[in-house]
This record gives C-alpha cells, structure tokens and sequence, in this order.
C-alpha cells in the first residue's frame, strides 16, 4: 500500500489555547466521494464553528469520530482513501496511528 492512498482528517489548531473540538454535524456520507476542498464536517470550539474541508480528493471511507463526539487537536477523526484501499489496511492505519 502506498501512503498516499490513505489521507489522515485531524482536527487542526485552529487558535492558540485551542485544545479541543466537537463534531457539529458530518456534511458526507460514509462512502461518498469527496473533492479536495468539498466541506466535510462542522466543528465546533469553545470560540468558533469552522466547516472543516477535504484536504485531498477521494472516498470517505471512515469516520472515526460521531456528531457530537469532542475530540482533541491532532486526532484521527477520519480517513479519505481510494477505492484501492481495502478495509484491513485502514484499520492497520487506525491503529497505528500516533494519536494525541
């Protein structure tokens, strides 16, 4: 598998003393194709709501995180990945990786 097949969606810092965001509302579908740049997912933090954006075109084949769910910066809340991808080498992915 090559790297480049599986893009990581972590919540940004998107302010100083940010430490923390919550899932808004999911604009995508598991499963849907998504353009880099389509808006994906509303966050919510203690200052802003920000409508996160795909950072690369592909399927959004996982959400990790549910509406709802606060997760901290720099966590996995999703994965975009080709069709090429199968479902073990994304959960190897989830595993392995380095969160917060």
């Amino acid at each position: 598998m090559m790297a480049d097949q599986i893009m990581a969606l972590t919540l940004p810092k998107w302010g100083l003393s940010m430490q923390d965001g919550c899932i808004a509302s999911w604009h995508v579908a598991e499963g849907a194709r998504v353009e880099k740049g389509d808006e994906i997912v509303d966050i919510e933090t203690e200052k802003i709501n920000n409508t996160f954006e795909a950072p690369a075109s592909g399927l959004l084949r996982r959400k990790i995180a549910a509406k709802g769910d606060e997760i901290k910066v720099g966590a996995l809340f999703g994965i975009i990945a080709t069709d090429a991808v199968s479902d073990e080498e994304i959960d190897r992915f989830i595993e392995d990786f380095d969160h917060p």
